[in-house]
């Protein structure tokens, strides 16, 4: 019989996404790589067996005991076959993939992954994933691509297996601890009552700008309305995906701007963009997001598959006399203090909120979600990868902002998932656009005001 584990606070959150939305496929990721090497695809079904002997995250099941959602690893698993697609066009290949993003992964019924191995019409051959985020989140992604590539040229070449990844079970019966200490919980709701509290009630301030807010300021006669059902309601999920570049000389100056003063590219990222929200809605000080991170802090966590991603709320309350350092500063000491409380459920502090300002479950204040996928470009050696990722269809946050290193260009891609009928595709370029020319402006001239910078904001 195996060992069933409860789901751990980053598992737990995906499945109540998935439980109260109608659209099964929300919580899934589906992303694709090739490379500009011939592959041999028999020898990667063989790379993938191993894969699966090393990591133990794709041996992950999920099932119903007693009306309570576990989880348990099979101690072994194989695949005969891949299936192998052959496309005769890039948009052809888009429409498969797109059309299997859209179909729910059945994590239910013994399925936590697809995979297809696929030749592209410019003749490059690559590996398409599509995996629930209960059982794999975007680095444990990364993990598993890379640690694939690298068995399958140890295989190609006859040398050793590269080193052996760390076990995510080992991590579920950590994370379980941790979240069952009280003392630690309690910390926790200590330092959130006092982070939500200071400032008063967090403010919606969206990509769209306050119409939406207004509206229902209007509807309901309350002029002081914080929080917008509209945003956040299921009814109104349908999502697209716009893809924007920046060029490898832009990126390379915000590389080097962050390695130079020890900025993560997400803070500088999500900086822009809340400066951007509150030029747009009534230059508020106070814009709150979320920030889907992983929490893989150590080498060992970097080397283990799973889903360890935390979302963290982030309220920044920043005045317009801050310069653009300044507000990069506060961005660090408020993502540091949230660290370190990393371990505390997001859904207890979602919860906490709610409570504390009395808001509905289809209430928000976050204006976007952003993730930062740190591409390992260096590690490529002589072999160019494109990656992709692919519409859901549906989403629960009205805009997300996925963000990493291109390895093809050099530069950076940016995409937004975005709702439909809350945010428009102009909405989505103008942030970009917008984004874009208040980071380079920052780095340029660091002492620059915000309030300099929101006077430059340009909206069509």
């Amino acid at each position: 019989m195996p060992n069933y584990y409860d789901l751990i606070p980053s598992q737990l959150n995906m499945y109540l996404m998935v439980k109260f939305s109608p659209h099964k496929q929300i919580v899934q990721i589906p992303t694709s790589f090739s490379v500009n090497k011939d592959i041999d695809f028999e020898l990667l079904t063989k790379a993938l067996n191993i894969e699966y002997a090393r990591n133990d995250s794709l041996r992950l099941r999920f099932k119903q005991v007693k009306g309570q959602l576990k989880q348990y690893f099979l101690d072994s698993y194989r695949v005969e076959s891949v299936p192998i697609l052959h496309f005769t066009s890039k948009e052809e290949q888009d429409a498969f993939f797109q059309k299997d993003a859209q179909k729910p992964v059945r994590f239910l019924k013994d399925e936590i992954l697809r995979i297809y191995f696929f030749v592209a019409a410019d003749g490059k051959k690559g590996v398409y994933l599509c995996c629930s985020h209960l059982a794999i989140d975007a680095m444990g992604m990364m993990v598993f691509f890379y640690d694939l590539l690298n068995i399958y040229k140890a295989l190609l070449k006859g040398e050793d297996m590269p080193a052996p990844l760390y076990s995510y079970e080992e991590y579920i019966v950590k994370e379980l601890e941790k979240s069952s200490d009280e003392k630690r919980l309690a910390k926790g709701r200590a330092f959130y009552a006092e982070y939500f509290a200071k400032g008063g009630e967090p403010f919606y301030a969206g990509v769209h700008g306050p119409a939406l807010l207004e509206k229902e300021r209007k509807k309901t006669g309350n002029p002081d309305l914080h929080v917008t059902k509209a945003a956040y309601a299921p009814q109104n999920s349908k999502a697209k995906v716009i893809a924007f570049p920046i060029d490898k000389e832009k990126a390379t100056k915000i590389f080097d701007f962050c390695r130079q003063n020890n900025v993560a590219p997400e803070s500088l990222f999500t900086f822009a963009m809340r400066t951007y929200c509150s030029a747009i809605n009534y230059r508020t000080e106070d814009v709150f997001y979320n920030l889907m991170c992983s929490k893989r802090v150590s080498y060992k966590d970097m080397q283990t598959g799973g889903c360890m991603a935390q979302t963290l709320q982030v309220r920044t309350i920043i005045p317009e006399t801050a310069t653009f350092k300044e507000g990069l500063d506060e961005i660090f000491r408020v993502r540091t203090a949230l660290y370190r409380h990393l371990s505390f459920p997001f859904i207890f502090a979602r919860g906490m909120l709610m409570k504390m300002y009395h808001h509905a479950t289809t209430e928000g204040v976050a204006a976007f979600m952003f993730s930062w996928l740190p591409i390992p470009v260096d590690q490529m050696g002589d072999m160019q990868v494109d990656f992709e990722t692919y519409n859901l269809g549906h989403y629960f946050n009205p805009l997300y902002a996925i963000c990493y290193p291109d390895p093809e260009t050099g530069g950076i891609m940016m995409h937004y998932m975005y709702r439909v009928k809350i945010v428009t595709p102009e909405d989505v370029k103008n942030l970009h656009d917008n984004m874009v020319d208040i980071i380079l402006k920052g780095i340029d001239a660091p002492d620059t005001t915000i309030g300099k910078l929101m006077d430059g904001v340009k909206a069509e």
